[in-house]
């Protein structure tokens, strides 16, 4: 897989407008909070005299936090916000944002089996979001019509006769 040169230092060459903006698509049944970090150097005693060195993710202070939309709302009511093949859409992230945190993920399950992605133009995300409709996240509500086996014949216990 070829590397691509971040938005970071795109910005620096100014090829990529400051303002520019993703639209993200999260198959997530709850709100992801996004943020970044960043991998320092810490010290920590060891037994028997001395210090040993590690390295560890801390929270970027001062960086700002974006909120992904899931794509759960509550039972008996239309959901608020837009919904694509069982995608949230979520408008007006930050490229630069994205990006980074995008890099910081790529190896998290949720990025690699495509249950979020983004891209600058909102309609080729909600075109990819419906391409991707089939793709279960396995966290999608349960249809009571069409209940597994086994709750289907507990639940038939339950009703009178």
């Amino acid at each position: 897989m070829a590397t691509q040169e971040s938005t970071l230092s795109l910005k620096k060459n100014n090829d990529v407008p400051s303002n520019a903006t993703v639209t993200v698509a999260s198959k997530s049944p709850f709100d992801i909070t996004l943020k970044l970090y960043d991998l320092v150097e810490q010290n920590e005693p060891v037994l028997g005299g001395g210090f040993r060195t590690f390295k560890q993710f801390r929270e970027r202070v001062g960086a700002p936090t974006f909120m992904i939309q899931g794509n759960s709302w509550p039972q008996n009511k239309g959901p608020h916000q837009q919904i694509v093949g069982g995608y949230a859409i979520t408008h007006g992230i930050p490229k630069a944002f994205w990006d980074e945190w995008l890099e910081q993920n790529e190896n998290a399950d949720y990025v690699k089996n495509k249950m979020i992605f983004a891209h600058t133009e909102a309609a080729s995300v909600t075109s990819k979001a419906a391409d991707q409709a089939e793709i279960r996240s396995n966290m999608e509500r349960l249809d009571p019509s069409n209940l597994p086996r086994g709750l289907q014949e507990s639940t038939d216990m339950r009703r009178p006769s």
